[in-house]
């Protein structure tokens, strides 16, 4: 009886374990939710990094309009005999828009140059108060409170004036320029204020002082003089 050969088994790959499979997805879907949150804490930096150095590019415009505006405010109004013409010059030199046409015709109609040398007149400026009444980066509107005070050759008074005046001022590259100037009077401020004409019916109106004996005459009300760069 001949032998027949057996053929060996024939040994099957072992299939993958399904915890293998899983561990692989597994590693792959954290490596993409690492990859968003890095995008994602990438333009979060950058979105907070703007907003501070606009914030910064504010507040530090502030700043600088509000010093620009008192130096040029004491450099408008103040002067003598011996540097009207560069104050002048210096004056024309940082206005713009409607500012510039209305200054020139102020200067020349009063022809305050020739004036203040012939009369030798000396115009001082103290600025009591200023602020930014609101700004941006590139803009700025800055309230200013003054005294201007005009002497003439012999030192006599001429007039002090409190004065109120806001420039409207916008930069143009490193430089603040103004673009209007406003002199504010009790006029124009009383302007800007809403009266009420009629009291609502449930309204109940405040405490006061007494009001003064009908024979006694009212109080006039003191003038509000605005400065003007003339002598």
């Amino acid at each position: 009886m001949s032998a027949r050969s057996e053929s060996a088994p024939r040994s099957e790959p072992a299939p993958k374990s399904t915890g293998s499979r899983f561990a692989l997805r597994k590693g792959r879907l954290g490596l993409i939710a690492l990859g968003v949150v890095l995008v994602a804490a990438i333009a979060v930096t950058a979105f907070l990094g703007f907003r501070f150095t606009q914030g910064r590019g504010v507040e530090d415009a502030r700043a600088s309009s509000l010093a620009a505006a008192r130096d040029y405010a004491t450099t408008m109004f103040g002067y003598n005999a011996e540097n009207v013409t560069e104050h002048i010059d210096q004056s024309m030199s940082v206005l713009t828009g409607p500012a510039k046409p209305e200054y020139t015709k102020l200067i020349t109609d009063n022809n305050l140059a020739a004036e203040v040398r012939k009369q030798s007149v000396v115009s001082e400026v103290t600025i009591q108060d200023a602020g930014v009444v609101t700004n941006t980066a590139d803009t700025s509107q800055v309230l200013i409170f003054m005294n201007q005070s005009v002497t003439r050759g012999n030192k006599e008074l001429v007039s002090i004036n409190p004065s109120r005046l806001t420039f409207d001022m916008k930069r143009e590259g490193d430089r603040w320029m103004i673009n209007s100037i406003e002199v504010i009077t009790d006029d124009t401020f009383r302007s800007k204020i809403e009266v009420v004409e009629s009291l609502p019916p449930d309204a109940k109106p405040l405490p006061g002082p007494s009001s003064a004996p009908s024979g006694a005459p009212s109080p006039a009300p003191g003038p509000s003089v605005a400065p003007v760069p003339t002598p």
